[in-house]
């Protein structure tokens, strides 16, 4: 059984347009169980009074490692769009996350052998068994099983997928930014991969942006990590059970979190 908790509303670091609900998922890793129910909820506040527009972000690592790729897949292709009815207006934005981007890779027909391989041993397993793909089947036919099992609306969304989104002083990745580049030069490999540079700058942080983000667990695994530059999502969902989101609006953010 899935339970959902909200935080108290905080100050947030940087503002938000009053009539604009900011929200943002942390890594999913195919626990679709926690995702619906992250979803239901928060589709329930986005008709607070004076919310006139929604933008729902989900920070990547959707696949892999969980039991349910294939339905948490589907749940971010619908998007918290799906659970709203029309209430108010949704904008979803995928982003990608270094799992995503090997099932992307493969399903443009561009993922090389020595990637796959890497996929396969970062938990690829559980992927490729919701798409009836077998693991010793040959890297041609694992990519080819891949692409003609996944339902065109799974293909359509991961297409989709962006490295980045800034909304205001509010910018969204999977792994974080490289202090060391400016913000127009943050390749895919990076904000998909970063850690320890981005994490803890040496130099302090350059930038007047507050980064959400997702990628790198850190103790306690089970709440979020608010630092000066950033804010970290990814409470672990495939090994502590728990899902986190975060709401922003106005001069307030509050976490929300399914747990089960």
């Amino acid at each position: 059984m899935v339970s959902i908790s909200h935080g108290d509303w905080l100050e947030a670091p940087k503002p938000a347009a009053a009539d604009h609900l900011i929200c943002a998922i942390g890594d999913v890793h195919g626990r679709a169980d926690l995702l619906e129910a992250l979803l239901e909820s928060l589709a329930e506040d986005v008709s607070g009074p004076g919310v006139e527009r929604v933008t729902n972000i989900f920070l990547g690592d959707l696949i892999d490692r969980g039991p349910s790729v294939k339905d948490t897949l589907g749940l971010a292709a619908g998007g918290l769009a799906m659970f709203c009815d029309g209430r108010v207006p949704v904008e979803d934005v995928l982003l990608l996350g270094n799992h995503d981007a090997w099932l992307k890779a493969a399903l443009e027909d561009r993922l090389h052998v020595d990637e796959l391989h890497v996929w396969q041993s970062n938990g690829a397993i559980e992927t490729w068994h919701d798409f009836a793909v077998a693991a010793a089947d040959r890297p041609d036919r694992i990519v080819d099983t891949l692409r003609r099992n996944m339902p065109e609306i799974v293909t359509e969304a991961v297409s989709r997928m962006v490295p980045m989104h800034q909304i205001g002083d509010w910018v969204f990745v999977h792994a974080g930014l490289d202090p060391r580049r400016s913000i127009d030069d943050q390749p895919e490999e990076v904000v998909t991969w970063i850690r320890d540079a981005f994490l803890e700058p040496r130099d302090g942080w350059p930038f007047d942006v507050i980064v959400v983000h997702g990628h790198t667990p850190e103790q306690p695994y089970e709440s979020p990590t608010v630092k000066r530059h950033r804010i970290n999502l990814d409470t672990g969902a495939v090994f502590t059970g728990v899902l986190s989101a975060i709401q922003i609006r106005n001069d307030r953010m509050r976490f929300v979190q399914a747990v089960g």
